[in-house]
């Protein structure tokens, strides 16, 4: 999404289309950010990821309802509409997640190419380990 599009050529639904991947793009960039140890310290990656991943979730869960409260009156009109709201954000979300799961499958080996050993844990999908709670961080 780096090249820069002529205004011109694209219809309006594109052009909202790239400020949308251009913006996903930015909060991206910001975890991978947030992802990198402070200088000097050996982090284990695993553990940072699902930090960033948390922090993520929660900031977007609180955004998206500030976004839901500005469009009601009081918040007992914002209670009478929790189930049709969280019902469309987690919809949303659930697409896609859906295709980004499905893509990095298809495309794990490219995607991927750049893991370094030592962040790669055989133990990750053991539900055995107690000590790290994968389930709900990526």
């Amino acid at each position: 999404m780096s090249k820069k599009i002529d205004a011109t050529d694209v219809t309006e639904e594109e052009a909202l289309n790239a400020v949308f991947f251009e913006r996903a793009d930015e909060f991206i960039k910001q975890a991978n950010d947030f992802c990198r140890p402070p200088k000097g310290e050996k982090a284990n990656p695993d553990e940072l990821r699902g930090q960033v991943s948390a922090a993520m979730l929660f900031a977007t869960a609180r955004f998206n309802t500030w976004v839901a409260a500005n469009t009601f009156k009081n918040g007992e009109e914002m209670r009478d509409a929790k189930s049709e709201v969280m019902s469309y954000i987690l919809q949303q979300f659930q697409m896609m997640l859906e295709d980004n799961f499905d893509e990095y499958c298809e495309q794990f080996d490219n995607y991927l190419r750049f893991r370094k050993n030592e962040d790669f844990h055989t133990h990750k999908h053991d539900h055995d380990d107690t000590d790290h709670h994968h389930d709900h961080s990526h």
